[in-house]
C-alpha cells in the first residue's frame, strides 16, 4: 500500500529545465548526472518493490522530516505489523572496496561510509516513530541495484543488499494484510504528513540564471534540445524529429516557466517569448485559456495554474 509516492526532487527537476537553456560547468553537470542516476537507482528499486509481495505492506518514499530540530533523509521504507524496514538506495556502478570503517573506489579515492548515514536514520527515525505510537523494530538495509557494482572486502554482517541478492531480498518477504492494522495505517500517514517538500539541498549545485540570459523556446520531448517548431498542430523537433502534440508541448514549457520564475507574470506576450514559437498571440491565447485561469490585471492580463 504506496502511502507516499516518490516524486522527482525540486532541486533535480529544476536543473533538469534549464539544462538546455543555459551553459553548465563541467562540476554542475558531472552533480546534475550522479544525481539523475541516484533517482534512476530509487525509482528502480520501487518497480521491484512493486513486483513483489512487499507491495502489500505500508510504503514510504522519499521521506525528508525532522526530529528534534535535526533533518534527515530516508529513501524508502515499508511498515509492517511486526517490522519496519529502512533502505537507503544506491545506484554505484563500478569496483569499490572496504577498509576498516572506510569505503573506496578502486583507483583509492575515499568515499563517504554510506553506513554512518544509515545509522543516522535510523537512530532519528526510532523516536520519531515512537511519538507516533508505531513501537516496532527497525531494519534498516543499503541496497544497491546496479548490477555493474562491485564490492571487495565486505564483512558478511554488513546492513547491505548486493544487486545479486536484492530480487532474494524481496522474495523473503510475504504477502500480508493490513485490514486488522488500522492504528498502524493512521501512525504511517501521521509519519506521510510530516515529509517536508523544502529541503536544505533545494538551491545546491544551481546555476545563477536571469530571464533575460536564459534560452528561449520548447525543449523536445525526445532529445531535449531546442530545436522544435511548430507544424500544424503538432511540434516537431528538427534534430530528432520527435513529434508532440502542440498543446501539450506549450503547457509543458510553461510549466518551466512557472518553476523558474514563481515571480513573473505569465501574459501572452510572455509566453509567446518564453516558447519562441512561430504562433500568433491569438492561438497562444486561446491555449492558455483553454488550461490556466485567466487573471485580469490593471495594465495587462495573466494567466496562472489553479
Amino acid at each position: 500500500m504506496l502511502l507516499k509516492e516518490r516524486k522527482i526532487p525540486n532541486n533535480l527537476q529544476l536543473r533538469r529545465y534549464l539544462k538546455p537553456r543555459i551553459a553548465f560547468t563541467e562540476g554542475q553537470l558531472k552533480k546534475l548526472l550522479t544525481d539523475e542516476k541516484g533517482f534512476e537507482g530509487e525509482c528502480k528499486f520501487d518497480e521491484l518493490i512493486a513486483r513483489s509481495p512487499a507491495s502489500t505492506y505500508l510504503q514510504l518514499n522519499d521521506l525528508f522530516l525532522e526530529w528534534r530540530n535535526t533533518t534527515f533523509q530516508i529513501d524508502s521504507s515499508l511498515i509492517t505489523p511486526h517490522k519496519v524496514y529502512l533502505f537507503d538506495v544506491k545506484n554505484y556502478e563500478g569496483e569499490f572496496y572496504i577498509e576498516g570503517n572506510r569505503w573506496y573506489y578502486s583507483s583509492g579515492y575515499e568515499i563517504k561510509n554510506p553506513i554512518l548515514q544509515l545509522q543516522r536514520s535510523e537512530s532519528l527515525l526510532t523516536p520519531l516513530i515512537q511519538s507516533l505510537g508505531i513501537n516496532l523494530p527497525i531494519e534498516s538495509k543499503i541496497v544497491f541495484v546496479n548490477p555493474n557494482f562491485t564490492l571487495f572486502q565486505a564483512n558478511r554482517l554488513l546492513p547491505i543488499i548486493l544487486p545479486t541478492q536484492v530480487n532474494s531480498l524481496l522474495k523473503s518477504f510475504g504477502s500480508v494484510s493490513m485490514k486488522s492494522s488500522g492504528h498502524l495505517v493512521k501512525s504511517a500517514k501521521e509519519l506521510a504528513l510530516l515529509h517536508n517538500d523544502k529541503t536544505p539541498f533545494d538551491n545546491m549545485h544551481i546555476p545563477e540564471y536571469a530571464y533575460e540570459s536564459l534560452n528561449k523556446g520548447v525543449s523536445c520531448c525526445g532529445c531535449g534540445s531546442l530545436a522544435v517548431h511548430v507544424n500544424g498542430r503538432v511540434l516537431m523537433c528538427k534534430r530528432c524529429r520527435a513529434i508532440e502534440k502542440l498543446h501539450t508541448g506549450i503547457m509543458r514549457t510553461v510549466e518551466e516557466h512557472r518553476v523558474l520564475f514563481p515571480k513573473r507574470f505569465l501574459t501572452v506576450s510572455e509566453a509567446i517569448e518564453w516558447c519562441r514559437l512561430d504562433l500568433n498571440k491569438l492561438r497562444m491565447q486561446k491555449i492558455l485559456k483553454e488550461h490556466l485561469v485567466m487573471v485580469e490585471g490593471g495594465k495587462s492580463t495573466y494567466y496562472r495554474f489553479e
